[in-house]
This record gives structure tokens, C-alpha cells and sequence, in this order.
């Protein structure tokens, strides 16, 4: 008789960089528990990171990762090609969350970036909104080091140990 291997699963949080934004400074790796990294490392079209992530997620599920947090960089495009991609993103990390039944999506940009910048970012997350509200997942929105802006009131918070990354 085969034994069957048991992947346990580990908890983890995914943290999405677009091309030309960089680490929040808010988000402590070490703090953050399992932590997975897809970062655009090239200019390319906004469009290649859904790509890039959509791959990233189906390894780490394959490796028993379950994402109960995501942190979406933005960086400070605001083109209607930016803006739809970033928004194709984040529905499909949403849906994802709901599928694993993670509970925390943030929405991050450097404060450097400017307003309209942040605002581009604001209108994402009021639209955002109402799917989080359906997934019951925490929808939040931090511009640079100050308090996050969340959906509704905070519930729990991710858990905590190594950290994988991938471009």
C-alpha cells in the first residue's frame, strides 16, 4: 500500500510589487510570518504581472501555501492601461483569498507618488469594496507609513515564519 504524503499547510503572505514601486516600509518581512514575493522586474506591459502572479499562486497552493493575506504594491502609473491592469490584479487576488479563505487584502502605495496617484488607488479600493464585502475579506488601503484605511472594522491578522520570493 502507498502512503500518501500530507502537505501541511502554511499559512503565508503574498506581497505583489508592481515595476517601479518598492517594498512598503510599514510591512516588516520578519513580522509578516511565511512570505512570498512577485515583483515586476522589468518595464513591460502592466498586464504581464497578472501573468506572473496568476503562476506564483498555483506554485505556492501546489506547495501547500495558504495565502490568508495579500499585499498589492502599486507603483505610480495612473494610465488607464495601469489602472485596468491593477484592477484585473486585484479582483483576481480577491477571488483567490475568498477561494482560501484568506482574509486580508491591502492596497499599498509610496506616499512619494503624489495624489493623484493615491486617489487612482482610493477609486480601486471603492471598487473593490463591495467584493470584499461578499468574500468577507478585510479591504484595506495604506499611502505611504500612515494608519491604513480599512473596509470594515479588523478582525485577525495574518500569522507569522519564513519568507520565498520570486520574480
Amino acid at each position: 500500500m502507498r502512503r500518501k504524503i500530507v502537505i501541511k499547510p502554511r499559512p503565508a503572505t503574498l506581497v505583489v510589487i508592481e515595476f517601479g514601486a518598492s517594498w512598503p516600509r510599514w510591512l516588516h518581512p520578519n513580522l509578516s510570518g511565511d512570505l512570498a514575493v512577485v515583483a515586476q522586474h522589468y518595464e513591460g506591459p502592466p498586464t504581464d504581472l497578472v501573468t506572473q502572479v496568476a503562476s506564483r499562486v498555483t506554485r505556492l497552493t501546489g506547495m501547500g501555501w495558504e495565502v490568508e493575506a495579500i499585499v498589492l504594491v502599486a507603483n505610480e502609473r495612473h494610465d488607464v492601461e495601469a489602472v485596468a491592469a491593477r484592477s484585473v490584479l486585484a479582483r483576481g487576488l480577491m477571488a483567490h483569498l475568498r477561494s482560501a479563505g484568506g482574509v486580508h487584502f491591502t492596497l499599498s502605495l509610496d506616499d512619494s507618488f503624489g495624489r493623484r496617484s493615491a486617489q487612482s488607488l482610493n477609486y480601486l479600493a471603492a471598487g473593490l469594496e463591495p467584493m470584499a464585502n461578499a468574500c468577507g475579506v478585510l479591504l484595506g488601503v495604506r499611502v505611504g507609513e500612515r494608519e491604513p484605511l480599512y473596509s470594515r472594522p479588523l478582525l485577525s491578522r495574518p500569522a507569522s515564519s519564513k519568507v520565498a520570493s520570486a520574480s
